[in-house]
């Protein structure tokens, strides 16, 4: 016992993994990289201890060591106290707190519990670095775990380079506050980007309606249409939608361009699409046009701040809001239900004309963590349509469980409508995911991402609710939009179609890719390369 505790190996592996099991007790929510990331680490580190027989070189790998310590004890008080990991919208909370609010909220989540923990670690951690021995490679396992220490290292450098995301490296908290720095000071350029574009951008833009309008655009997250019994799925998974009947255009067969959130966002709220190809920087969001129009805007998202092309775009709103913030950016027990007091004041806010774009969690893996557990309504096998009648029960609450997330959103959707219903004039909601999401549906695999597409990573939910005075008023226009809700369509004409479901006269209008003409445009959907109409195989 005594060997094992003064072997490096042993001091690596508490010293990474005791946060870990902390975080695993204590949190719903793991980023999926954060094991592989640390056995990548345990290998890297234990392994070059056997090269390091310089004592400087020693003591730069107990330094690093030590630093992961620090880092790790980071990671439990964070686990401990509000039972997740720290993400980008953490570190943005703590840059917009003072040193008051700090001490403040220091003697409100100090307990004896994370006390404990962290002392026990601490102690530890210390007696096993300080009886920590180095010895040379001399046995055979000794010698591939030293080379193995070196590759992983390459390997290290190799993927925080391509990937460009740290927090998959570098393990808890000393990886996302690295990845915070980087996309903070890239997220501010791109900021300024879109700032300047707006402001040195000449084109007209006007409402066509001088009566008071609200208009609210709610941005759903990795929704596969297939899980909607708005769409035919046999679970009654939208009640609500379900029964708003010619109040509800429902479009039945509508696609993402990317199985990935920030390069559908990218086309979908801009004017770059696949054809023009347009870079971001040179792209019109939809939103600036309604500004631009006279419109007041908001930008009410429970998604993290730091995200592209979201964060940049959101900057122009008359009224960003992030409720990650009042969370501390934990993503557990943070529902899309939150954001409902914050659209209610934008809806009733003085402003004549508004827009609200609302940016949901919506389906987001992991999905259990997106509903409130007392409104699990799907716990069983019935009425579900997976790739095989032999799936495990492990596949089978991942199901009920997205299915769930998939309830609690028409939960949502229903309440927004509600309010937008007592609210004076003109008004109306459109709702589509970025990207679908592939939950046992054709194959054994759950997730989206660009490698292995298939069609439930593609095909979204696409609606469009209007009230009586909307369809009163634009009638001409609610036909021709009605007229298309077959039309074969790409989220990447939603700027052009957001123009014709919100009446705006905007220089920016391309009539051909919206919806308020007899005859749709409809083109080649190109998905990675590939014709989606043709099949993805």
């Amino acid at each position: 016992m005594s060997k094992l505790v003064r072997s490096h190996w042993w001091s690596v592996f508490f010293v990474l993994f005791f946060p870990l099991l902390i975080m695993y007790i204590y949190s719903d929510f793991i980023r999926s990289s954060e094991l592989n990331a640390r056995l990548g680490w345990l290998i890297l580190l234990g392994g070059l201890a056997y090269l390091f027989r310089h004592t400087v070189l020693q003591k730069i790998l107990l330094g690093v060591i030590f630093l992961f310590a620090i880092s790790g004890s980071m990671d439990i008080v964070y686990a401990v106290t509000f039972g997740g990991v720290f993400v980008s919208a953490t570190f943005e909370a703590i840059a917009l707190t003072d040193t008051h609010e700090a001490l403040e909220f220091l003697q409100a989540y100090i307990s004896v519990e994370n006390v404990l923990i962290l002392l026990a670690y601490w102690t530890i951690a210390f007696y096993s670095l300080k009886k920590i021995l180095f010895k040379e490679a001399e046995l055979t396992r000794e010698k591939v775990f030293a080379g193995l220490g070196v590759l992983m290292l390459l390997v290290a450098i190799q993927q925080i380079n391509d990937r460009g995301r740290t927090f998959d490296v570098i393990p808890g908290f000393t990886g996302v506050a690295i990845d915070y720095v980087k996309n903070e000071d890239a997220i501010s350029v791109e900021i300024e980007k879109r700032k300047e574009l707006y402001k040195n951008l000449s084109y007209g833009a006007k409402a066509c309606n001088e009566g008071p309008q609200t208009y609210v655009v709610v941005v759903g997250e990795s929704l596969n249409r297939n899980h909607m019994s708005l769409y035919g799925y046999k679970r009654n998974t939208t009640p609500f939608l379900d029964q708003l009947g010619a109040d509800l255009l429902v479009f039945r067969d509508v696609i993402s361009n990317f199985a990935q959130t920030a390069q559908s966002l990218n086309v979908t709220l801009t004017k770059s699409d696949i054809e023009n190809k347009l870079s971001i920087s040179e792209a019109s969001s939809v939103l600036e046009v309604f500004k631009k129009a006279g419109f007041k805007t908001w930008w009410i998202s429970n998604q993290q701040p730091l995200r592209r092309p979201t964060s940049a775009i959101a900057s122009l709103a008359d009224v960003p809001k992030f409720i990650s913030h009042d969370f501390h950016g934990v993503e557990v027990n943070r529902y899309d239900g939150y954001l409902l007091p914050v659209i209610q004041e934008a809806i009733n806010d003085e402003a004549k004309n508004k827009v609200i774009f609302v940016h949901l969690m919506g389906s987001h893996l992991q999905y259990a963590n997106r509903f409130p557990p007392e409104q699990a309504v799907f716990t069983d096998n019935k009425g579900i349509k997976p790739y095989t009648n032999d799936i495990s029960t492990s596949q089978l609450d991942f199901i009920n469980a997205y299915d769930n997330s998939v309830h609690y959103t028409d939960f949502v959707l229903g309440e927004i409508i509600k309010q937008l219903k007592t609210t004076r004039g003109i008004a109306g909601l459109t709702f589509w995911s970025d990207h679908g999401e592939e939950v046992f549906d054709t194959k054994d695999f759950k997730g989206h991402g660009p490698d292995g597409v298939t069609t439930s990573m593609l095909e979204v939910p696409f609606m469009f609710w209007r009230n009586a005075a909307y369809q009163t008023e634009f009638s001409e226009r609610d036909k021709l939009i009605a007229s298309h809700i077959k039309s074969p369509i790409m989220l990447d004409d939603f700027f052009h179609i957001a123009q014709c479901m919100i009446p705006v006269e905007s220089d920016l209008m391309n009539q051909q890719k919206s919806l308020c003409l007899p005859e749709y445009q409809a083109k080649t959907r190109l998905v990675y390369g590939k014709d989606y109409d043709k099949g993805l195989q």
